[in-house]
């Protein structure tokens, strides 16, 4: 205002060896803007960058372009060090669309989708040249918001030691002598000329031309129409027993002159509690019902008002915000900080929602151009809903209310308002997770063509504005109970009938209203709390009854064919920081496989959804092609039950691991995978492949694929080895070695044992046996004896008889000779 010269004088400003920028009604000298296409084809499209608001500058209209960015630019000479400061909001598509500011040509600050009221930033600068750009951005013709990024101050130090020259404040604004800013026109005042060094009353009633009004800001005096009711408020007193006062009163800023008039103040009753709460008498007036009890109905009653809840069921608290539609009452929300409200983005009469008496509103004279927004922080400690009645009065299809659940935008309202008549009264559900939460409604005005063609200083459409009736979260960590309500399957009331508890993992519970969570029985599982039922084990793993897993672990993963023939899987298992394996392509290129072997842990997020989050499974299937909404690709899982078969007609050869229970397929199957394990003692850990000449998905939902690997040998054990035993040696001991049967066919399990001595040991004899032996030994050689014996004499017997033939043949022959004549034998 006055750094080393004269004071600013009235109706400027100057912040001081430097400049700001708040007046936006012409481009201030060092400025320009421009579109800057990305596509030759849209090099002709019309587009003339940021354009001036005023009070704001900005971006321009985005909508139906694609691949383009809106530059405002501004060049400076820093004699000295010094800094850019400046005020922005943006509200776009989410992460692909937004504003974001670079020093020459360097990223300074990351794009920005979404800041619904005004941030400040601020960055140094060195002495010399810059050039400073402020660039929206946008990717493709898909809009979400408003589309647009404003900017309303900007300031830059370091240009000047002093001085040199004062900026004129813009319409609506003042200032008096040696202001660094210029101020805005109070209610009922303003400055239809730049440079005011004050600001101008309106017309009070009894005045030529009637009573006139101007709301903060204002660039004229508009004129006052009779009040009505409508303008009235009415608001209550504390109950003080059972009396309270009721007063009436214009709404502020009044915007009528005569007609209606508010009441005299007086007594009435107290007002019912509101259903959940009862009478507690007193100055201590209306309290929630305690924990597990409800009341269903508005009551005056006391305690006894509160029932308790049947077993199995839950009194979900509920919060009732219909009392902060009175003055004082929402006066003190927003000095909690539990409430906030605002007016941003064009011209703003009343600054905010205002408080009615039985019900909130966002008040009158706004610009054609505003933002009217009302937050409210709640905490749930259980899932609940939020519930509101609303209605809108609007003078064109582009106002309309929007309803925001932290960042999230709730499109449903919207669509309400659509199919709705003005005026009419319209609920809105919708379900709200767990934890802190940001409730916003945004009265959105812009004009029905282009709002960015005109002077934001226009206050057409005055009337228009968005009511809010009731307000109601159930949930909440404070408040009281209605109803009660049945806890869903896999969950139970705790003891206290608060709120539901997630039956742990091992557990589950399989209809509504549960009293207690079962355990699974033995060869089932749940993994995830609040489980309904409990999963089978796959074939070949068991699990103990209460168990979250199966016998499947990164370190037990074993599959038992029979006492020699064990499989070990372990050494496949991905865990901390490894990838999965994968991806394996199919033939097309369309779709890829990753698995993990004993373990679901995803540190590499190799399996992905939509919401960017690792799919839960042993295996999934990834497509390749491009996702027009995510930044990810689909992936679907293919099981998260582990299974292990045999492979029947060589079960020593490998086996068949299965992965079922995966994501659904539209004709309502589950999702598998098998994957045959061949042993191949050559190949190491392998990897899966597609199995040559057939699809990957050969039956609709049924996948398979092959793995060669050393680990689908089957565990070595004695029966994989061959004993070789030496001769004794002169100390009495043999060598004693085992060699592998050939061809191995196993892997890992047993070791050859290191070579080893035995002792030469006498054969023992047994007595029994060798008198046995002996015995029967005698008895043989008896019988042998006997046998030559009668050989002997039998022969010595066929001698003599021999002998005897013999002389008598010799004496025949004598005969013949002597006689001629020949005798036989018998003769």
């Amino acid at each position: 205002g006055a750094r080393g010269g004269p004071p600013a004088p009235p109706g400027t400003y100057s912040v001081g060896g430097g400049s700001k920028y708040m007046n936006w009604e012409t481009l201030p000298e060092g400025f320009s803007t421009y579109c800057v296409f990305q596509l030759d084809a849209d090099q002709g499209t019309p587009c003339s960058g940021w354009e001036l608001n005023g009070t704001f500058i900005g971006s321009g209209e985005m909508r139906g372009k694609r691949l383009v960015d809106s530059v405002l630019e501004l060049k400076v000479d820093l004699i000295r060090p010094g800094s850019v400061a400046f005020e922005y909001i943006v509200d776009a598509e989410r992460r692909w669309d937004g504003v974001y500011f670079m020093i020459d040509g360097e990223v300074k600050m990351d794009m920005s989708s979404y800041q619904f009221q005004y941030e400040s930033m601020a960055y140094p600068l060195t002495p010399g040249y810059h050039t400073l750009q402020w660039i929206y951005h946008k990717d493709v013709a898909y809009e979400m918001g408003a589309d647009r990024a404003s900017i309303r101050a900007i300031q830059v130090l370091g240009t000047m030691y002093n001085t040199e020259h004062c900026d004129v404040c813009p319409k609506g604004h003042f200032s008096t002598p040696g202001s660094a800013e210029c101020q805005k026109c109070a209610v009922n005042t303003y400055a239809d000329k730049s440079g005011a060094a004050q600001c101008k009353p309106c017309n009070a009633p009894g005045q030529a031309g009637g009573a006139k009004y101007a709301f903060p800001g204002a660039t004229k005096c508009l004129p006052a129409k009779p009040c009505t009711r409508d303008d009235i408020a009415v608001s209550f007193s504390q109950c003080d027993g059972k009396k309270r006062t009721k007063s009436e009163a214009y709404i502020q800023p009044q915007i009528c002159h005569g007609g209606a008039t508010p009441a005299a103040d007086q007594q009435v009753d107290c007002a019912p509690c509101d259903s959940g709460m009862y009478w507690a008498g007193g100055k201590a007036g209306c309290k929630y019902c305690p924990s597990g009890k409800f009341n269903p109905k508005p009551t005056h009653q006391g305690i006894q008002a509160c029932t308790m809840c049947p077993s199995g069921q839950i009194a979900k608290k509920v919060d009732w915000f219909d009392e902060t539609f009175g003055t004082y009452q929402f006066q003190s929300y927003l000095e909690s900080g539990e409430m906030a409200t605002g007016c941003v983005n064009g011209f703003c009469g009343t600054g905010g929602w205002r408080a009615l008496g039985d019900k909130l509103d966002t008040g009158v004279g706004n610009g054609e151009v505003a933002d009217i927004w009302l937050s409210l922080e709640v905490w749930l400690e259980t899932e609940g809903e939020v519930m509101f009645n609303y209605s809108t009065r609007i003078s064109n299809s582009e106002n309309r209310l929007q309803f925001y659940i932290d960042d999230a935008r709730m499109w449903g309202v919207e669509m309400q308002q659509a199919q709705s008549q003005n005026d009419q009264v319209i609920e809105y559900i919708t379900p709200v997770p767990a934890g802190p939460h940001f409730l916003t409604w945004v009265f959105h005005k812009e004009r029905e063509y282009s709002w960015m063609t005109e002077n934001m200083q226009s206050t057409g459409g005055l009337e228009d504005r968005a009511v809010l009736e009731q307000i109601l979260v159930t949930g909440v960590t404070e408040g009281g109970a209605v109803e009660c309500e049945a806890c869903p399957a896999g969950y139970v009331a705790d003891k206290d009938r608060w709120f539901c508890s997630a039956c742990p993992a091992g557990k589950f519970s399989a209809a509504e209203g549960g009293e207690e969570c079962q355990l699974c029985p033995a060869g089932k599982f749940s993994m995830d709390p609040g489980s309904k039922s409990c999963k089978a084990c796959g074939h070949g793993t068991m699990s103990k009854k209460g168990s979250a897993t199966c016998d499947v672990s990164p370190t037990q993963c074993r599959y038992e064919v029979d006492e020699e023939t064990v499989y070990d899987l372990s050494a496949l298992a991905r865990t901390n920081n490894e990838p999965m394996w994968g991806p394996v392509l199919e033939t097309n290129r369309s779709n890829s496989y990753f698995i993990n072997i004993c373990s679901q842990e995803q540190s590499n997020q190799s399996c992905t959804g939509r919401d960017g989050q690792g799919v839960r499974a042993y295996a999934c299937q990834k497509s390749l092609l491009a996702d027009d909404f995510h930044e990810n690709n689909l992936a679907v899982s293919l099981g998260d039950v582990m299974a292990f078969y045999t492979r029947k007609k060589q079960p020593r050869k490998g086996l068949i691991v299965s992965f079922e229970g995966g994501d659904l397929c539209q004709n309502g199957e589950q999702r598998s995978l098998n994957i045959t394990m061949i042993c191949d003692r050559d190949v190491g850990p392998g990897q899966p492949e597609v199995i040559p000449g057939t699809a990957v998905e050969d039956e609709k939902c049924r996948y398979n694929l092959v793995w060669r690997s050393q680990h689908a040998c089957p565990m070595c054990t004695e029966k994989d080895m061959k004993v070789i035993k030496g001769e004794c040696g002169v100390t009495g001991k043999r060598p004693i070695n085992m060699i592998w049967k050939e061809p191995k066919q196993c892997y890992g399990g047993q070791d050859i044992p290191d070579l080893h001595y035995e002792p030469c040991t006498a054969v023992v004899i047994d007595k029994g046996r060798v008198t046995l032996i002996a015995l029967v030994s005698v008895c043989v050689f008896g019988v042998l004896i006997g046998a030559l014996v009668f050989m002997h004499l039998r022969n010595k017997r066929i001698y003599r008889e021999y002998s005897v033939l013999r002389e008598q043949n010799e004496a025949d022959v004598e005969l013949r000779k002597y006689t001629g004549e020949t005798y036989t034998l018998d003769d």
